[in-house]
């Protein structure tokens, strides 16, 4: 553990009287890599993208902002580091008796529209950075083995993964993104502005269920897709 110096620098004879510096534990976080890349998550969860200025986040840290370049080279791979550990709590498929491509895939991205919700602020991130790092590759490519497991071919398992995935994505960017520009207005007009609109009231009158509204796109993406 390392101690921080509270009192007087050095010690010395006063009257007769010794007098010690008072040392107390530092109890900030030992830093490295991954106590960088949970805290930046935290930030950009807190105060969003932009809210993430080095400045800030070396008070956050308490260190000085560039001690962070000694784990990670520049901001875009801090930001890389991010989206890698979002892609983490997504975790690992287990390909079960009975398992179909349908049902891998499925899976795979309600789960990650899940952990993305815990992280709106990440969307964008996850949207626009594709991460090219061992890890994620690694990740990417036991997906592709277990859909090619369960019948399909590693051509067609690739493109049906990037066409869920660019649709859990658009999608959340819609039902959690934060708007760009000023903040908008109210998002429901009221009954008697719905009366000029019958038919989109008529819609709407089932109320809105996004866990119901994602399942429906991403089955109906899923059926529209060959088996093999």
């Amino acid at each position: 553990m390392k101690w921080l110096r509270t009192g007087p620098s050095g010690a010395g004879l006063a009257g007769g009287r010794v007098c010690f510096d008072e040392l107390v534990p530092d109890r900030r976080p030992a830093l490295d890599r991954d106590v960088i890349v949970r805290t930046a998550l935290a930030v950009i969860d807190r105060d969003g993208v932009a809210g993430l200025t080095m400045r800030k986040f070396g008070a956050e840290l308490g260190v000085d902002p560039m001690a962070v370049y000694y784990y990670l080279p520049d901001k875009g791979a801090l930001f890389d580091a991010v989206v890698e550990a979002v892609h983490d709590e997504v975790g690992e498929l287990l390909v079960e008796e009975g398992a179909t491509w349908q049902s891998l895939v499925w899976e795979t991205f309600q789960r990650t529209r899940r952990v993305l919700l815990r992280h709106p602020h990440t969307i964008p991130l996850v949207g626009t950075r594709p991460v090219l790092s061992p890890r994620m590759l690694a990740r990417a490519d036991r997906l592709i083995a277990a859909l090619v497991e369960v019948g399909l071919t590693a051509a067609t398992a690739l493109n049906i993964v990037a066409c869920a995935r660019s649709y859990t994505v658009g999608y959340l960017l819609v039902e959690a993104g934060v708007p760009a520009g000023p903040p908008v207005g109210a998002g429901v007009a009221d009954a008697d502005v719905m009366v000029a609109y019958p038919s989109l009231a008529a819609g709407m009158a089932q109320g809105y269920d996004p866990d119901r509204q994602f399942g429906m796109g991403l089955r109906a993406l899923l059926d529209g897709f060959p088996a093999g």
